[in-house]
């Protein structure tokens, strides 16, 4: 004989059932979306630590690859101490190197304030200039520049045969912090300072001449327990004679 179905048997689930499922459906869903929203978390900010590590290491770089530049077709007038390619003044590292040769056209005369050229193409106003033959030399300011040649900065204090003599375009580039910004500023020649790395908690080098290693450091402000460093070996000052 065939059993007759009861009402509780095809009323499918109840109130109660309903909602512990439900409960139990909501608790998986907020529990995924508080997963969700603490990974993605996560996420950005390893990304964030990631590229202001990348932002340090570059800046760094930048900087290294202006230290091997210093000294560059210099040796002569550091060998005969007419300047320093590299030093530390106060809170800036100043780096030099040479830009060019200029050509002369003629004889300098001791006295002489300005060399006429037969181009001042590439040549700004404010780059410094050292004059040196085999015996003596001296380094001076350009004040100003137009088609016919250069001024300096002071008179020439000896003359110079134009065969004998070279005539030196530097390329200044200067480093410094910015306190009052927290901006790592590059500097060339005379132009303005550019922002290199902003968000700079400090900025320090150490620059030893027995060794000719320059120590550089960075900390960032948003990350005051990293210290960067890196140590530079520039090899065109180790070409130059110690004194």
């Amino acid at each position: 004989m065939e059993k007759k179905a009861t009402k509780n048997s095809i009323a499918g689930f109840s109130l109660i059932e309903s909602l512990l499922s439900l409960s139990l459906f909501l608790f998986i869903l907020v529990s995924s979306f508080e997963f969700f929203i603490s990974t993605r978390n996560h996420f950005f900010d390893l990304k964030d630590d990631q590229e202001v590590n990348q932002a340090a290491y570059a800046t760094l770089d930048k900087i290294r690859l202006d230290l091997c530049e210093s000294g560059r077709g210099l040796i002569a007038p550091q060998s005969n101490g007419l300047l320093e390619a590299l030093k530390v003044n106060g809170d800036t590292l100043i780096i030099q190197s040479k830009d060019k040769d200029i050509p002369l056209g003629s004889d300098l005369v001791a006295g002489q304030t300005f060399i006429p050229l037969s181009s001042t193409a590439g040549i700004k106003k404010n780059q410094k200039l050292c004059i040196i033959d085999l015996e003596k030399g001296e380094v001076s300011t350009i004040t100003a520049v137009n088609k016919q040649g250069i001024a300096l900065s002071t008179s020439l204090n000896s003359s110079y045969a134009m065969e004998d003599t070279t005539v030196i375009l530097l390329r200044t580039v200067s480093f410094y912090l910015d306190t009052d910004r927290g901006i790592l500023r590059r500097k060339v020649n005379a132009s303005p300072a550019q922002p290199l790395l902003e968000e700079v908690y400090a900025f320090d080098f150490i620059y030893e001449t027995t060794s000719n290693i320059v120590s550089l450091s960075l900390i960032l402000t948003a990350k005051k327990e990293k210290e960067y460093e890196i140590a530079v070996f520039p090899k065109n000052m180790a070409l130059v004679p110690t004194q």
